[in-house]
């Protein structure tokens, strides 16, 4: 499954990344419990000062990033490659695309989720020696977190499987992060606007339409950015995780099976090419639209707005989907 010769030239060719990546992800748990510590200590020496020492892992301002690590190691592993030309003698090598792949993706995602497994260890040890009055959320947040930053790396993973340069791996990546509301949510905006009638008239009260629209919102991975699923539910992680299954499904379906003389184009697959761009600009007619009708809620602006927006995205998908990019 996971070749030795092929794991050791993924180390070589990626060590830095692969080392920096792992001390972030090691460093950032731990290092917030400390910080806290030495706040609370700073705290004590100042005059009638109200010192409360506790651990919030909802207050930390790093913990949140253990997604971007995973996305510039997603992108090192499966996309920099096909920009740089590099793929072809991978591929030469007396190993097969599956092999490459599932040594490419596991090294990513043990790097990601022992580092963090590490930290988390070096966190709750801490915690044990300092023996803060409050704990706040850090199992639940700890844990999550290295489901949500294995998500990042299976999404953006899999969209260099099936794209042929970084800049396309990303953007794809960013695409299929908000998908259900460019599928779903945009749609229904703009019948909202057509046909005068608000969703969630539609629903039995409001309080159901709220709370079908705060589940919706967990379909879009790019909502695991924010903190907010800590406290919405225990059970929720289980979307990021099982999201993770079909994008390692995905990504290992195309990878396997990737026509190679497309690197360098926007999709390795040129039948893509013409639906996602009639896909685009059916999206920037809705965007757009509704853009020009929120200016003065007018039909005559909401029209004009679908006009431009037509134009836009056939030119931005025209350009951006049937330009090559050169290797660098």
């Amino acid at each position: 499954m996971v070749d030795r010769g092929l794991l050791y030239r993924e180390w070589v060719q990626n060590r830095t990344v692969l080392v920096m990546v792992g001390l972030f992800l090691a460093a950032v748990n731990p290092f917030e419990v400390l910080n806290t510590y030495l706040v609370y200590q700073g705290c004590l020496d100042t005059p009638e000062a109200y010192c409360n020492f506790y651990v919030n892992s909802l207050e930390s301002g790093m913990l949140n990033l253990n997604w971007a690590p995973a996305v510039i190691l997603a992108v090192c592993l499966f996309g920099l490659e096909r920009t740089k030309g590099t793929i072809d003698t991978l591929f030469s090598l007396p190993y097969s695309r599956a092999q490459v792949f599932h040594t490419k993706f596991w090294l990513g995602a043990a790097v990601i989720t022992g580092a963090q497994v590490i930290g988390y260890g070096l966190a709750e040890l801490l915690i044990l020696l300092l023996k803060p009055e409050r704990v706040y959320f850090f199992h639940h947040y700890s844990v999550g977190e290295i489901i949500v930053s294995v998500l990042a790396f299976t999404l953006v993973a899999s969209a260099g499987c099936l794209t042929g340069n970084t800049f396309a791996q990303l953007l794809t990546a960013f695409a299929v992060s908000i998908a259900p509301y460019l599928i779903i949510t945009l749609p229904l905006s703009n019948v909202e606007v057509i046909f005068g009638v608000s969703m969630y008239e539609l629903m039995p009260s409001v309080e159901a339409y709220l709370k079908v629209n705060n589940l919706f919102q967990y379909l879009n991975p790019i909502m695991y950015i924010d903190t907010d699923w800590v406290s919405a539910s225990k059970y929720i992680l289980l979307i990021p995780a099982v999201m993770s299954i079909v994008f390692y499904a995905i990504g290992y379906f195309c990878y396997v099976r990737q026509p190679v003389e497309r690197n360098g184009r926007f999709f390795l697959w040129r039948q893509l090419d013409r639906p996602i761009q009639i896909v685009v600009i059916i999206i920037a007619v809705l965007g757009f639209g509704l853009a020009g009708y929120s200016t003065g809620h007018t039909m005559t602006g909401y029209v004009a707005g679908m006009i431009v927006g037509g134009a836009i995205g056939f030119l931005v998908s025209y350009f951006v989907i049937y330009k090559k990019t050169k290797h660098v």
